[in-house]
């Protein structure tokens, strides 16, 4: 009997090395297979710090972003990179990613659609784990502001403001289900919208992303005294209440600044140098706590969100920022330009009068008004208030 309990272990051990696989094996394989292919997120999904419903929300992924895949995690979990650079875990589900897509694909009916994030990853997980899953889905998702931003009534720039969220402000996220916005709540308990874009908003408590400089645009700076063939508003159009108060307290910070030096790419944590953003920059925050982005680009994008873009030059207001593109000496060569594809290589504010407060080169002198002048409005792409 011994000898045959013994023949029967023996065998049975023989069967499980057979068919052993090496920990991990398998896993590696699917993640070859799918290592650095783009992939396209099909709906609104989170991207978190491990492969668990519970793991950190790192951020929340759109429809129809581009991402990369590192690996496949397991059945359930890919291991991604955004085009931000940003590495996390999201769902395998067809539902949120597609493999080798390059746009979202059509919607389809929900009998062929594989279980949601939350379903599926429940399998692998506890009760307590799915209890804190839920309660993380339902609002405690913490968010630092990166730069300052308006909180809207609503999810669109035409909507009301409700006041400024400035950078190191903690929030809470509330809905993500937009493409383009976040629900959010505030330290005082104000509910409004802010923009989802990562140059705001970033998941997590504390976590502000120091914004790089564009790189070096070569200009050459505006020394031509050219008669104004088309005065923009000649005239301020100024605000009520508050609103103009802050302009000019923001303008009158400006005139302290006259005559500091000019330097490409100046430190933004000091006054002693400019270039044209950081100059902007300076001002806003120093004047009236609006900490806007580190360069023209990054102004005039947030502009774009945060504001109305006006390239009418002649209902220019007194305040707005205004942004250029790359200098030509032949001006002729900017009545075919398509100012929509050309990119921002200078920002200034504008006082009204056809005066402009700005810096651009060392031999121009630094900090400094000039006119509104016939080469700064060929270069001209569109202004914007900060403060309305």
């Amino acid at each position: 009997m011994r000898r045959r309990v013994m023949g029967m272990l023996m065998t049975s051990a023989a069967l499980l090395a057979a068919i052993h696989v090496a920990p991990g094996q398998v896993d590696a394989a699917a993640s070859t297979a799918s290592t650095g292919q783009k992939a396209v997120i099909q709906a609104a999904v989170k991207l978190r710090s491990g492969p668990s419903t519970t793991g950190d929300v790192v951020s929340f992924m759109k429809q129809g972003e581009a991402v990369t895949v590192l690996e496949k995690t397991n059945s359930y979990w890919y291991k991604i990179k955004t085009s931000d650079g940003v590495t996390g875990y999201t769902s395998s589900s067809d539902k949120y990613i597609k493999i080798g897509a390059t746009s979202v694909a059509a919607a389809v009916t929900p009998s062929t659609t594989r279980k949601s994030e939350a379903t599926e990853s429940l399998k692998n997980v506890s009760a307590k784990e799915a209890v804190a899953s839920v309660n993380s889905s339902a609002g405690q998702t913490k968010a630092t502001i990166q730069t300052s931003v308006r909180l809207r009534a609503e999810a669109s720039t035409s909507s009301e403001v409700l006041g400024y969220l400035n950078a190191g402000d903690v929030v809470t996220i509330t809905d993500p289900s937009n493409a383009y916005w976040f629900k959010v709540t505030n330290a005082d308990g104000t509910v409004g919208y802010v923009s989802s874009s990562p140059q705001y908003i970033r998941i997590g408590e504390g976590v502000v992303v120091q914004q790089p400089v564009s790189a070096p645009v070569t200009t050459t700076p505006d020394t031509t005294a050219i008669p104004v063939t088309a005065s923009p508003a000649s005239t301020t159009n100024m605000f009520s209440g508050d609103a103009a108060a802050a302009i000019e307290q923001v303008i009158n910070t400006g005139m302290t600044y006259l005559g500091t030096p000019y330097e490409y790419g100046s430190d933004r944590n000091s006054t002693a140098t400019f270039d044209c953003s950081a100059f902007t920059r300076q001002i806003f925050r120093q004047a009236v706590g609006i900490q806007l982005p580190a360069d023209s680009r990054s102004q005039g994008e947030w502009i774009k969100q945060n504001s109305q873009p006006n390239t009418d030059m002649t209902t220019l207001k007194r305040g707005d920022l205004l942004f250029f593109t790359n200098y030509n000496a032949s001006s002729g060569a900017y009545t075919s330009l398509d100012n929509s594809s050309q990119t921002i290589t200078h920002v200034a504010v504008y006082l009204g009068d056809n005066k402009l407060l700005h810096t651009f080169s060392v031999a121009g002198g630094g900090v400094k008004v000039t006119d509104f002048s016939k080469p700064w409005q060929d270069r001209f792409l569109f202004g914007g208030s900060v403060i309305q």
